[in-house]
Formats: C-alpha cells, sequence, structure tokens
C-alpha cells in the first residue's frame, strides 16, 4: 500500500490532468469536444467536476473548501467563456451540473480522508 503523502502526489497530478481535460473539452468548439461513449453530455459535466472536486480535494486537505470555491468559480466561468465560442453555448443549468460534481466530489474525498485518519489512529 502506498503512504497517503505519495497517494496525495498522485491525487495531485491526477487533478491536474483532470483540469486540464475540463478546460480542452469546454473552450473547444462543439464538433471537436471529447465524448464519452454512452454517457449524456451532464454526465460527463458532473463526473469531470467530481473528479477534479475528490482529486484536488485529497491532494490538498487542508484547502477543501477553497478548492470547492475555486471550482465553483470554474465552472461558472468556463459557462461564461463558452458563450464566446460560436458552436458552444454557456448555460446556468450546465454550471449547476459541474457544481452539484465538484460538491459530491470534495464530499467523497473528506469522508475517505476521515477513513483513514481513523485507521491510521487504530492501527
Amino acid at each position: 500500500m502506498l503512504p497517503l503523502e505519495k497517494l496525495r502526489r498522485l491525487a495531485l497530478f491526477a487533478g491536474w490532468a483532470v483540469l486540464l481535460v475540463i478546460l480542452i473539452a469546454t473552450l473547444s468548439p462543439l464538433g471537436a469536444r471529447p465524448h464519452l461513449h454512452g454517457l449524456s453530455a451532464n454526465a460527463e459535466r458532473f463526473l469531470a467536476f467530481f473528479a477534479a472536486g475528490t482529486t484536488f480535494a485529497f491532494a490538498y486537505p487542508r484547502q477543501r473548501w477553497r478548492i470547492l470555491a475555486g471550482l465553483v468559480v470554474l465552472a461558472i466561468g468556463l459557462e461564461w467563456l463558452q458563450t464566446w465560442e460560436a458552436t458552444r453555448h454557456g448555460l446556468p443549468r450546465d454550471a449547476i451540473v459541474k457544481i452539484a460534481g465538484a460538491v459530491f466530489g470534495s464530499l467523497l474525498s473528506a469522508v475517505l480522508d476521515s477513513m483513514a485518519q481513523r485507521r491510521r489512529d487504530c492501527a
């Protein structure tokens, strides 16, 4: 099993990779946007921000609220930026789906971190 600090470093790398994918997928023209087959656009939005929330909140456990606030601002900002791309549209409901993903991801990270802490305390 990897030590917790190594897991946090891996989560940090994964978080930045997810963020890069989110930026590319959100700001590229609609025809160039990557898709996950079998998932709706809302499921993709939710999962992307869920992954970002989970990985960043785990990588930065003392900054969870700031991470979540940053992801909320990012979701709103990216929806606004989509209005500048002719083939895209920024909608408040899309931002809400992204924010929900970030919230649930951050919560999952907090729960898993708490479980890991209890496990360390019992060992």
